[in-house]
């Protein structure tokens, strides 16, 4: 074979090789989306959802409106995929060891020094002020099954450079909180009374309303010496705090 024809022929393979990305947009049953983040808000808190990151690492904040503190209840709290529950907060202490470093009568010891510590089960939210949660992963493993037939769209290349920049195809899949092959709840208690006597509940039923699926780098990007993490991330158009991604090889088999 002639060295031209097998460059052809390695181009084909490696663009085989090249892994896609799942791009998943979420939205709720009683969160508005906003520029800021999947957002609840009422006369008393507002509570603000952001996912962006590979996987889906949900952080939230609530921000105490009133004139007297508010508190969670972080032990009936809950994220919920499908019935399993995974508890925010549990009763266990954990101990951080280090070297030696008692003495005993002015001489040095051989045991391990260390401090206990354990999570606090009620958040403590003053007025006017907010407590920010990063504790689950959306999808800690695999990618979504995709069902359907999705629709095809064009996009910008965004990591080429010069005349190699090209637009490229892109699968678009929609779903309905019935049929979407991601859905999860945020469960919480809360109350302005510190023993929880009158509670309130604000249940989050999130769902992926979107999958598109592309190269890999269209979100993960290209990386060179003289690049850094923030420059990549200031040129990707899919940085949006309602979506997350996976990286995978294929369109889209494994399961949630």
């Amino acid at each position: 074979m002639k060295p031209f024809p097998l460059f052809v022929a390695g181009l084909f393979l490696l663009a085989g090789c090249t892994p896609n990305a799942q791009l998943i947009t979420l939205r709720g049953n009683n969160v508005t989306p906003t520029s800021k983040g999947l957002i609840i808000d009422n006369d008393s808190l507002t509570i603000r959802y952001s996912f962006y990151s590979e996987r889906g690492i949900m952080t939230f904040s609530v921000f105490n409106k009133l004139t007297v503190p508010l508190y969670v209840d972080w032990k009936n709290s809950a994220f919920i995929v499908g019935s399993t529950k995974f508890d925010y907060w549990r009763d266990v202490a954990y101990v951080a060891l280090s070297g030696p470093s008692y003495r005993y009568n002015g001489y040095p010891g051989y045991g391990l020094a260390g401090t206990v510590s354990k999570d606090d089960q009620v958040g403590f939210i003053p007025p006017q002020t907010k407590l920010t949660k990063q504790q689950f992963v959306v999808l800690p493993a695999g990618h979504l099954r995709l069902s359907g037939q999705p629709t095809i769209e064009q996009e910008p290349e965004l990591w080429a450079f010069g005349s190699r920049k090209k637009r490229i195809d892109v699968q678009n899949y929609a779903f309905t909180a019935a049929d979407s092959p991601c859905r999860f709840r945020n469960f919480l208690t809360l109350s302005t009374q510190r023993d929880f006597q009158q509670a309130f509940y604000i249940d989050t039923r999130f769902y992926a309303a979107n999958v598109r699926v592309m190269p890999a780098t269209q979100v993960s990007g290209y990386r060179t010496p003289y690049s850094n993490q923030t420059d990549a991330m200031a040129r990707d158009p899919h940085k949006l705090p309602d979506s997350f991604y996976v990286i995978t090889k294929a369109s889209g088999t494994s399961q949630h």
